[in-house]
This record gives structure tokens, C-alpha cells and sequence, in this order.
């Protein structure tokens, strides 16, 4: 076997699959050459997803005439000169490799001018120079990278859409934006302008112009120094109201270099367990100034991966940091004026009298414009519900912890509540479990035909029914979800899932990732109830949404959902349609801790005794259990 060195080109591109990986990779090294260069300004325009055409323009200090052609030398650098300089290493480049790779793998034109000297020109195309000359031309630089990958064919063929690709360099761009809010970055694709900041040197500012209103109104500042290790930590974090279904409102960053750390997110998660939701990961922008001698910076190709002398310094300072910012207290302003009162549609569409004037009076509240009777439409009179609170009363004097109000009287007329002696044949009870030494018997609930009790709510969660020699628990939210979902998988099957249109479009700005799959999805998202289209760059406004949903919650549940097809991207449809309507049955659902009154609790169990599925939530969680009437008399030493 022959053993030959390669040739400097070849050697190029093999170092550019390392170093350049797609285009944002390239927008990504240039911009931080830009950064080096002490730029106030940096504008990245793109056309087709950065293949065809994609530049760089600074306003930095330039490069002197006599360096421009060396510039393209691999391994030629200005910023280190030696092994010394290896151990504080501040600039985000360093190692000469960025531009030698990227003009291995395209045509790079180069204008760059320093103050007081002579512009010059330099186009290097497949490692090849073929033009070097003096231009005017403002001071600063400019790097123009046409046809990216036209000389590797094996690399193109693995790279995605236009679009994608143009929304890796956006969330690339983004990164850098929030790591130097003191530069002010612009950002075109197609000649659309999708991101400016204003380079004032505020965080919070990136952070509006990067996420909007609606998330940096939540974010919470950070700011923390560890005396004895002089960490400093600082930074932006959602605090307990702000969170989502996945990281990617996550940035790290280590002396301004954007990175991917373990460390730093395990203390950011540990920092918020408890005070979100199980399943849901915090915003942040957490930025972790360190002695550049503790910290590697070359252990990664594309710089994304750093190593601490000392990790668990790193978590301590981090944890803390997170539980200092959020022991401020915070409370978010809600407008009274704005205020809408919960959506609870137990009762089912079309199931008579009691039920039409119900819902009516959900949708109407609410402003829902769910369907309804007009016939129940009228206002009940003070003394039918003066009349209707005594038969009630009447009828439920064992019945406790339940409020009737002036809605909820008019919602049903109910039947006597039989006498437990004149119970039919208790309810048919399924595997006995033992847990922890006492004995519970899981119910069903699905083949009783009447004779049971409802005798009050337990801890605004659970509904406790009192049914034959059992008293049953059954949790209201895993049931209302239940129940939701079923309909709505029904009437998706069916395609008749209807829209309930708004009366004026709520607009979601999202992440460009976000926007991508939510356009993708756009036709099934329709299929499934909401009525979206494009609003701006990586907005969308939101004209209609599933019937259950409320207006009050369509952001919220629309972030979730295309969070969920985020995350299912290699799924089936019908492992997608089964998430997304997990979502909203969830989302619609009553939750626990919500006090429910006397009808919606009868209309609630009741519907869960006739279907076949309301044994589980969607989730997998049992939806109702029973305490046996042996139990609780062995715990009373009747037995």
C-alpha cells in the first residue's frame, strides 16, 4: 500500500465537511469573524436557503490589502501566535480553518477595507484564487458565497429544503444576536427581512425583537457572581409562567461563545423542577463568564461543545444563579377587563333541554360561539331559581362542597336522587390492586345502568360517588380528557370536526423552526379544527380553532401542538393526529383543583358510565377507583 500525502485542495475539502456542515454553517463562521472584527453592525442576506448566494456584511475594522489573499491559507489567523495563546482564548475564531474551507466548497468573494488604507477585492472559488484587486469599497468586510457544495455532490444530496435550510441560518443568527445585543444584527432571506435587533447593548431588547412581546414580557433577569470561583452568571430565564414542550428556547453560552452543554442544562432543569410542569422545559438565555484557562474551547469541529476544568463548579453557580432569579416574586397583570371565565363542556351537544341551556350558557360567557338552543337562550327568572335551589336542596342534603349559582341552576333539571337502599346491583369492579397493605378495586363504571350517588368532590379533583358496597374516586380531568379525546377522534375519522371561527385572529410569533412545521402542517393542522394562515415572518395568525378549545387558550394550545410535531417529526399520521388531539383534550379539559357545581358533576359522571373507553385518560392514568366497604370498616375495627 502506497502511503501519499494529498493535495492542499483535496485536504480543504475534507477539513470543510468537518467545519462547514450545511450553510448555517458558513453564516455562522463568517458572522463570528464579523464579531472578532469589533463590528457594530452585521446584516446576513441569503438567497435559496443560502445555497445559491449567501453574505456577510460588517462594518468591523477590516482587513489590511497585503493579508486578503493569505486570509484563504488554511490555518492563517490573527488572532493567536502562539501555544501560550491557546490557554485565554477570547475571540470566537482562532483557528484559521473557516475560510480555507468554506472556498474549498464554493466561490467566495471577498471586500474588505481598513481605515486608512485601499479597499481590495479577493474571489477564491474550489480553493482556487482567481482574482485579487483594489476596490472602493466603505471600511469593514464583506464575504459573498455563491454556490456552496457545487463541487461536492455527495454533501448536497443530504442537505434539505430552501426553507429549512434558510431557517437554520435564521435560529444561527439568532443565537448571535442574543449573545451580543451590543451588535445589531439583520437578517434577509429571499429579500424579506426577518430579524433586526437594535444593537443598544440590552439583552431584553434582543430578546423582543428575537422572541416578541408575548415571551420577553415573561423573561426574568439573571445575575450572579460566585465569589470564590469568580463565575459569573447572567442572563434572561422565563421564570414559572414562560415554558415549553422542548429546549428550543434554550441558549447557553460561555464568554459569548454559543454553546451545547450537559452541566449547564441538567442545573437549569434541577433549578425548575417543581415549578413547571412535568414534561416541559424552562426558557432561558444563560450566559456564564469564566477564566478562558478553565475552559476548552477546541474540543468540538464547529466549537458547539466546551470542557470545564471544574463541572461541578459550573452546576452550582448555575443552580443557584436560576434559584436566586427565581425567588423574586413575580405576578403576571391580567386586565380584569379581559378576563374570561373557564370553558367547561361537559354537558354534550344535543342531549336535550337541560344540556342545550347549559352549553348555551358556557358559550355564551365565555364567547366560545360554541352551537347552542335559542330556544334556552331566555334568562330564568329570581324566583324559578329561587325555586329551583330549594327543590335542589331538597333533593342533595348529603350532597357537600358544591356550589349552585345562578348558571348552574338553570343547567338541569334533575331527577330525585333514589334512596341508596333502592340501588340496583352495585357496579361490576374489575382487578383488585394492593397497594401498600389496603385493599382497592378498580371500577370500571361502563356497564352500570344507574345506582349510584354522587356525595361530594375531594379536593376540587376528585368526584366521590358513593355506588353499591364501593365508594368510587373518579378524577375529574383524566375523565373530562377522556372524553374529549374520544369525540374528537370520532368526529376527526369522520372529518367533522368543526372550526369555531374567531371573531378577531389571534397572531403567534414563533421560531423559525416552529413556523416550518407548523406551514408544513398547515392542510392536517385543518383537518383537525384550526384555521391558520402565514402572517408575517414566522407569525401566524389563528382565524379559527377545534370547537373545545377556548379563544383565551389557542396560543398557548397551538405552541403545544406544533411542540408535539416537532418532536414526532418521524411519526405516522396517526401517531401525529393522536398527539395533537391529546393535546387539546388536555388543554380543554377540566383540570384538577377546578370546583365544579352539582350538574356538571352528574353530566360528567354520567357520561363517563356510558363509554366504553373512560377506563384511562389518554395518558395512560385511571380515570375512576374504589375504596371497598370492607376497607373502611376494617379501618373503623368493624371487622
Amino acid at each position: 500500500m502506497l502511503v501519499k500525502v494529498l493535495s492542499p485542495q483535496l485536504a480543504n475539502m475534507i477539513a470543510a465537511g468537518e467545519v462547514v456542515e450545511r450553510p448555517s454553517s458558513v453564516a455562522k463562521e463568517l458572522c463570528e469573524n464579523s464579531i472578532d472584527a469589533g463590528a457594530t453592525s452585521v446584516t446576513v442576506e441569503i438567497t435559496g436557503g443560502g445555497l445559491k448566494k449567501l453574505s456577510v456584511t460588517d462594518n468591523g475594522c477590516g482587513i489590511h490589502p497585503d493579508d486578503t489573499e493569505t486570509a484563504f491559507l488554511r490555518h492563517a489567523t490573527s488572532k493567536i501566535s502562539s501555544a501560550e495563546d491557546l490557554d485565554s482564548i477570547l475571540t470566537l475564531g482562532f483557528r484559521g480553518e473557516a475560510l480555507a474551507s468554506i472556498a474549498a466548497v464554493a466561490k467566495v468573494t471577498m471586500i474588505s477595507k481598513m481605515d486608512g488604507k485601499d479597499g481590495k477585492i479577493t474571489v477564491v472559488s474550489a480553493g482556487k484564487l482567481l482574482r485579487s484587486e483594489p476596490v472602493g469599497c466603505p471600511v469593514g468586510t464583506t464575504v459573498t458565497v455563491e454556490n456552496l457544495f457545487f463541487n461536492t455532490p455527495a454533501r448536497m444530496k443530504f442537505l434539505k429544503k430552501d426553507y429549512t435550510e434558510a431557517g437554520y441560518i435564521e435560529e444561527a443568527v439568532k443565537k448571535l444576536s442574543l449573545a451580543h445585543p451590543e451588535i445589531s444584527f439583520r437578517f434577509v432571506s429571499d429579500g424579506k427581512e426577518k430579524i433586526f435587533t437594535p444593537g443598544d447593548g440590552n439583552l431584553k431588547s434582543a430578546a423582543y425583537a428575537i422572541y416578541g412581546k408575548d415571551v420577553s414580557s415573561l423573561l426574568v433577569p439573571v445575575d450572579y457572581t460566585d465569589e470564590a470561583s469568580g463565575l459569573k452568571i447572567g442572563g434572561l430565564i422565563g421564570g414559572m409562567t414562560l415554558y415549553r414542550k422542548n429546549r428550543s428556547l434554550q441558549s447557553f453560552y460561555v464568554n459569548n461563545r454559543c454553546i451545547v452543554n450537559r452541566t449547564i442544562t441538567l442545573a437549569l432543569e434541577e433549578a425548575f423542577k417543581g415549578m413547571i410542569p412535568i414534561g416541559c422545559f424552562p426558557v432561558a438565555i444563560l450566559k456564564v463568564d469564566i477564566n478562558p484557562s478553565l475552559v476548552d474551547v477546541n474540543v468540538h469541529p464547529a466549537k458547539l461543545e466546551v470542557k470545564f476544568f471544574e463541572e461541578n463548579k459550573i452546576y452550582s453557580a448555575v443552580y443557584w444563579a436560576v434559584k436566586n432569579a427565581l425567588s423574586v416574586k413575580t405576578m403576571p397583570v391580567i386586565d380584569a377587563a379581559e378576563e374570561k371565565p373557564a370553558v367547561r363542556d361537559i354537558l354534550p351537544r344535543n342531549s336535550g333541554a337541560a344540556s342545550a341551556a347549559y352549553a348555551f350558557n358556557s358559550a355564551r360567557d365565555s364567547g366560545c360561539g360554541r352551537e347552542y338552543n335559542k330556544k334556552y337562550a331566555d334568562k330564568p327568572s329570581d324566583e324559578e331559581i329561587k325555586a329551583y335551589k330549594e327543590q335542589l336542596k331538597n333533593k342533595t342534603e348529603n350532597i357537600f362542597d358544591f356550589d349552585i349559582d345562578k348558571e348552574s341552576a338553570q343547567a338541569k333539571e334533575t331527577e330525585p336522587v333514589k334512596k341508596a337502599q333502592e340501588y340496583e346491583k352495585p357496579v361490576r369492579t374489575g382487578e383488585t390492586k394492593k397497594i401498600e397493605g389496603t385493599e382497592f378495586v378498580q371500577s370500571t363504571l361502563s356497564e352500570t345502568k344507574g345506582g349510584y350517588k354522587i356525595i361530594g368532590q375531594l379536593f376540587n379533583t376528585y368526584i366521590l360517588i358513593e355506588e353499591g358496597e364501593n365508594l368510587v374516586l373518579t378524577d375529574q380531568h383524566a375523565a373530562h380528557e377522556r372524553l374529549i379525546y374520544e369525540r374528537l377522534l370520532k368526529e376527526s375519522h369522520e372529518k367533522k370536526i368543526v372550526p369555531q371561527m374567531l371573531l378577531a385572529p389571534e397572531v403567534l410569533k414563533l421560531t423559525a423552526a416552529e413556523f416550518e412545521a407548523a406551514v408544513d402542517n398547515l392542510d392536517f393542522l385543518s383537518e383537525l379544527g384550526w384555521e391558520l394562515e402565514e402572517f408575517g415572518e414566522n407569525t401566524l395568525a389563528i382565524r379559527g380553532v377545534p370547537y373545545v378549545i377556548s379563544k383565551e387558550d389557542a396560543k398557548d394550545t397551538l405552541t403545544e401542538v406544533i411542540d408535539g410535531i416537532m418532536d414526532g417529526k418521524q411519526s405516522s399520521r396517526t401517531e401525529k393526529e393522536d398527539r395533537i388531539l391529546y393535546t387539546i383534550a388536555c388543554r380543554s379539559a377540566v383540570k384538577g383543583h377546578d370546583k365544579l357545581t352539582l350538574p356538571e358533576a352528574e353530566e360528567l359522571v354520567k357520561q363517563v358510565k356510558e363509554s366504553e373507553k373512560a377506563v384511562t385518560c389518554p395518558h395512560g392514568r385511571p380515570v375512576s377507583a374504589a375504596i371497598t366497604k370492607t376497607f373502611i370498616e376494617k379501618l373503623f375495627k368493624r371487622l
